[in-house]
C-alpha cells in the first residue's frame, strides 16, 4: 500500500500513479513527472529509477551523482552562457568538448580530487603550450567554484593545483626598414589601409575590421573603437559565423587620435565609399580572416612570413615606448586593463631601450 510520502496512489481506473521532481522552472517553482503501472510495487521501481537517472543527469537536484562532464554541459549552458558574451561561449565550449570532457568528462562531480586535477593539467599540457594550460584550466576553475557554491564537490578542491609557468618569449617587432617596406606596400593597395591603421593605432584585427564611418571624426582627428567583428564556432549549426560585438574590456572601448596622414587617407577613402564601413569590398563588411590573408601576401612579398597581423600591435606599442611614452598612455592607446598588463607585454620587447639604458648608466 501506499506510504505517507511516497507520492505513490491509486487510480479509479485500477492503475498506479507516481510522482516524482523532474526540475524547476525558471521561477525556482518545482515541476512533476508521472509514472504508471498496474501494480504498487511497478511504480515504486520506476520511481526509484526515475529518480536514480535524475540524480545522474540533472545538476540541480540536491544530491547529484552525475559526472563532471554532465556537470559543465549544464554549467555552460544554464549558468555561464546568461553572462558571457557570445564569444566567450564559443570559447568556452571549445575547451570544454576538446579538453574538459575527455579527461575528466566521465568522472563523478562528487568524487572529484586534486590529484585528478593535477592529472588533467599533466596530461593537458602534453597537448598545448603553457599559456593555454592556463586559459582551458580557467574555466574548469570557473565551472568548479559555481559546483563548490552549490556543495556538489569537496570545498578546497582548486586549492593543491599545480599550474605550469609560462615563459614569456621576447615579441619580435618591426625595424624602422621592415616598416618602410611593409607601408610602401601598403599604401601601394587600397586593401593596404588595415595594415596602416594597425600601425598607426594599434588596433587589432577585429576592431579594425568593426570599424565604420561614424565612428571616425574628422575635426576632432580621432577615432572611437566602439565594435569588434569576429568568426566564431557556432556549435548550433556547426559551422563558423560572423559576429559583431562590443570590444574585449570596457576600457577597449576608447577614443584614439589620428596623424594627419592618417586623416588625409582616411577622408580620401570616405569620398568614394557608399558603406557604412572603412573596410570593406563592394561596400560590405569584410572579416578578420580576409585581412589575415592579404597580410601574408605582404608579408610573403618581403620575406617575413614569421610575422602575423598581432604584430603590428605589438610594433606600435614598442614603437611608443623607445619614442619615450609614458606606459600610461599606451595602456590607455590599446585599450589595456591594467598598466601592469603593459609593462608585462613589452617591458623587455625593444632592444634599443634596453641598448639606450646602459649607454644612459655608462655616462
Amino acid at each position: 500500500m501506499s506510504r505517507k510520502g511516497e507520492n505513490i496512489y491509486k487510480r479509479k481506473d485500477g492503475r498506479w500513479e507516481g510522482r516524482f521532481i523532474k526540475g524547476r522552472k525558471n521561477n525556482g517553482r518545482i515541476y512533476y513527472g508521472y509514472v504508471y503501472d498496474s501494480t504498487y510495487r511497478g511504480v515504486k521501481e520506476k520511481l526509484l529509477e526515475k529518480k536514480l537517472l535524475l540524480r545522474q543527469t540533472d545538476p540541480t537536484t540536491k544530491d547529484f551523482c552525475g559526472t563532471t562532464g554532465v556537470w559543465f554541459d549544464y554549467w555552460l549552458e544554464e549558468i555561464a552562457k546568461k553572462e558571457i558574451k557570445q564569444s566567450t561561449y564559443s570559447s568556452y565550449k571549445s575547451k570544454i568538448e576538446k579538453h574538459i570532457k575527455p579527461f575528466l568528462g566521465k568522472k563523478r562531480l562528487n568524487e572529484l580530487t586534486s590529484i585528478d586535477l593535477n592529472n588533467f593539467v599533466k596530461e593537458v599540457g602534453r597537448k598545448i603550450s603553457s599559456s593555454s594550460v592556463q586559459s582551458v584550466f580557467q574555466v574548469v576553475k570557473t565551472g568548479l567554484y559555481e559546483a563548490e557554491k552549490q556543495s556538489l564537490v569537496k570545498r578546497g578542491l582548486l586549492q593543491f593545483v599545480s599550474l605550469p609557468k609560462i615563459h614569456k618569449k621576447r615579441i619580435r617587432t618591426l625595424t624602422t626598414e621592415d616598416e618602410k617596406k611593409i607601408r610602401h606596400l601598403a599604401n601601394e593597395d587600397e586593401k593596404g589601409l588595415p595594415i596602416l591603421l594597425a600601425l598607426e593605432t594599434g588596433l587589432r584585427i577585429g576592431e579594425i575590421a568593426g570599424l565604420k564611418w561614424q565612428d571616425i571624426n574628422f575635426i576632432s582627428k580621432t577615432l572611437v573603437v566602439n565594435r569588434t567583428r569576429q568568426r566564431i564556432q557556432n556549435y548550433e549549426m556547426n559551422q563558423t559565423i560572423i559576429i559583431e560585438n562590443t570590444p574585449k574590456t570596457f576600457l577597449s572601448q576608447r577614443e584614439i587620435p589620428l596623424s594627419e596622414k592618417m586623416v588625409k587617407l582616411l577622408k580620401k577613402r570616405a569620398a568614394v565609399s557608399a558603406g557604412d564601413y572603412v573596410i570593406s569590398i563592394n561596400n560590405k563588411p569584410t572579416e578578420p580572416r580576409t585581412i589575415t590573408n592579404y597580410f601574408k601576401k605582404i608579408m610573403k612579398k618581403i620575406n617575413m612570413s614569421w610575422m602575423n597581423f598581432h604584430s603590428l600591435r605589438h610594433s606600435f606599442a614598442s614603437k611608443c615606448l623607445e619614442k619615450g611614452v609614458s606606459a600610461a598612455v599606451i595602456a590607455t592607446l590599446l585599450g589595456h586593463s591594467s598598466v601592469k598588463t603593459t609593462l608585462d607585454i613589452y617591458a623587455n620587447s625593444n632592444r634599443n631601450n634596453e641598448r639606450r639604458a646602459i649607454e644612459l648608466v655608462s655616462e
